[in-house]
């Protein structure tokens, strides 16, 4: 069956997976967990996932940042998945989902091993390498 994006509705099933597969690639391998202070705020996000089927594979957040910037967010494929292009995906859609808001520009913080993936995909590093929940973290963006 095709890979499918779509947007996840928060607070959904759907939702509560995507959760799940953020919490096993994102934060339990570095000892983190999710507050629901932080799940609360993330209410006025655009939440997409990758589907193989009914089995959500990969998602990934896009939250505004300014008038004309999107700030990308929690990318995470499942680790079966990796290295079949669902990244890619998601991060079209994400992009995708950034222009039909109006916006012009996205921004992340990407992890360093995932830098050359960013820049794959015509993101340029800005600034100095920092510290985000534990890692390594440089600022990326890219004119939509």
């Amino acid at each position: 069956m095709p890979l499918r994006v779509r947007p996840i509705a928060h607070g959904s099933a759907d939702y509560a997976a995507a959760i799940n597969l953020r919490r096993a690639i994102l934060r339990t391998p570095l000892g983190l967990d999710f507050t629901s202070a932080q799940l609360a705020a993330e209410a006025d996000d655009t939440h997409l996932g990758a589907f193989d089927g009914d089995d959500l594979v990969g998602t990934v957040l896009i939250a505004p940042y300014d008038d004309v910037t999107a700030k990308l967010r929690q990318m995470a494929v499942d680790d079966e998945q990796q290295g079949k292009g669902i990244g890619a995906q998601l991060l079209s859609a994400a992009e995708d989902a950034a222009r039909a808001a109006g916006k012009t520009r996205i921004t992340l913080a990407a992890r360093l091993t995932a830098q050359a993936f960013y820049e794959r995909h015509g993101y340029a590093a800005e600034g100095n390498v920092f510290d985000e929940v534990t890692l390594p973290h440089i600022s990326m963006h890219k004119s939509l």
